[in-house]
């Protein structure tokens, strides 16, 4: 049986190194997206660990709320609930978006998997309705060309009353559980595929600075070795770090990538940088949420 979280450990790293196509190419993408998403009269959320791109989120004039949208009721998320580029301390020059309705609440794929390997109930929180962005700049590697790369992914969520909540203290007991998890890997060598063992650790690295219930959640791991050559198998991870924050029924889950990760050779994106940008996203979501801000 595929082991889950290591599938999601290699993608995600694999997503560090993906060249984004062109913008012409992504519209095209999204055009042949949005046929098939008006056959389904539903859409999926943009996942914060996919390859696949899936629609362009256009600036314009803002979205009036539904009918029903004032305090208690229930509504679809308008695109102002988001964090806008100019707001986002790295240069992005391409937004890609989608939304959603009934879709699992996805903060963190790996933590979940601990979780449920520990006994913890394995069913998501599900929303109301979703929005979602990835926002898109280039990189200049020393002695290589520009390419393109994730900046940071956004999600918002509309939760029933009371889910929203309840989300936290089920990833306050999943972090708890979860604090030293230790996984078996099979992984390539240099003499070939080799068996080693990496441990998990989430920390709450803050909490309470942003909305009505906020964390910066951090995952770290340990370097996986060969151990007959007793040397690491692959690249020594750095912890990375996302940031979840509740306004009333909405949730908003940012993954920064690595131009705004802490401790990112050549970055200089602090934690407390980190957490103004969570205060910000916060700020976006008080029109929309029930109750407002």
């Amino acid at each position: 049986m595929r082991d889950d979280a290591t599938f999601v450990e290699l993608v995600h790293r694999d997503l560090r190194e993906v060249r984004w196509p062109e913008p012409a190419e992504i519209r095209r993408m999204a055009r042949r997206r949005s046929r098939r998403t008006a056959v389904a009269a539903a859409t999926a959320v943009l996942a914060v660990a996919s390859v696949s791109a899936v629609a362009v989120g256009r600036a314009g004039a803002p979205a009036p709320l539904p009918p029903g949208a004032g305090a208690g009721g229930r509504a679809e998320i308008p695109v102002e609930a988001l964090l806008t580029p100019a707001e986002v301390p790295e240069k992005t020059d391409e937004r890609l978006g989608d939304t959603g309705l009934d879709e699992p609440v996805r903060v963190d794929d790996v933590l979940r998997t601990c979780a449920q390997e520990q006994g913890l109930p394995g069913d998501q929180a599900v929303s109301r309705y979703s929005r979602s962005q990835t926002l898109i700049g280039s990189t200049k590697l020393s002695g290589s060309a520009p390419y393109r790369r994730p900046v940071i992914s956004q999600d918002v969520y509309r939760l029933e009353p009371g889910a929203a909540q309840r989300l936290f203290t089920d990833l306050d007991r999943s972090v708890a559980a979860c604090a030293g998890w230790r996984q078996m890997n099979r992984l390539q060598g240099d003499q070939g595929m080799v068996d080693t063992m990496v441990v998990h650790q989430w920390t709450v690295a803050a909490s309470a600075f942003a909305g009505d219930q906020a964390i910066l959640l951090r995952h770290s791991m340990s370097v996986a070795v060969d151990p007959a050559a007793g040397e690491p198998v692959v690249i020594p991870p750095r912890p990375e770090d996302r940031l979840v924050v509740r306004v009333g029924d909405l949730v908003t889950v940012l993954v920064p990538e690595d131009p705004l990760q802490p401790g990112v050779p050549g970055n200089t994106m602090t934690q407390a940088r980190l957490l103004d940008l969570a205060r910000v996203a916060a700020g976006r979501m008080c029109a929309a949420a029930n109750p407002g801000c």
